[in-house]
């Protein structure tokens, strides 16, 4: 894979990528699938049991007028399942051996990307909170800085967040011995 956009020193090389856990983004498309399957489920039972209300004077078809706006209906959902992969996706950690490269893509047009040098690190917080988190091995971290303005990166819902814990540490202990 290339990380030309990264814009990483020639003697830089990414070490890990750090995404959220698939099972973030199930939930998500599941949620969407029984929205997306409520306006049938509707129409189906308001046709069996109230019939009454299909039965008002309506110019033209009901069924081709139901099938139009669950059409538009579907097309919205299609379009927040877009715009929330989009998000999926691209809200990504580069570990690399001198820094953490963090991508926050808020909005479909609005990113942040923030360097975070292992010499600043001052603490690394894991949250693993809940039973399915602990059985599919998936929970947040933070990374506090020692800088003036001590901003703190934090990435939520990744897997494996003590091996990201471990590959940071090792690193930032790499950069200590080779200064020392």
């Amino acid at each position: 894979m290339s990380y030309e956009v990264l814009h990483l020193n020639h003697d830089e090389h990414v070490i890990m990528v750090v995404r959220k856990h698939w099972i973030v983004f199930v939930g998500y498309g599941a949620a969407l699938l029984v929205v997306a399957l409520l306006p049938i489920i509707l129409f189906a039972v308001i046709r069996v049991f109230i019939p009454s209300i299909l039965a008002i004077d309506f110019p033209g078809n009901h069924s081709a007028a139901f099938l139009f706006f669950y059409s538009l209906w579907l097309l919205s959902i299609w379009a927040s399942f877009f715009v929330d992969w989009t998000k999926f996706y691209l809200d990504v950690w580069y570990i690399t051996e001198k820094r953490i490269i963090a991508i926050d893509q808020r909005r479909i047009f609005d990113r942040e990307v923030s360097n975070l040098h292992f010499d600043k690190i001052q603490d690394i917080t894991l949250d693993v909170h809940g039973f399915i988190p602990t059985l599919l091995g998936f929970g947040n971290v933070q990374v506090q800085t020692a800088s003036e303005d001590s901003r703190e990166f934090y990435i939520s819902a990744v897997r494996h967040p003590d091996e990201i814990r471990r590959v940071i540490f090792s690193q930032q202990n790499k950069i200590a011995d080779n200064n020392n």
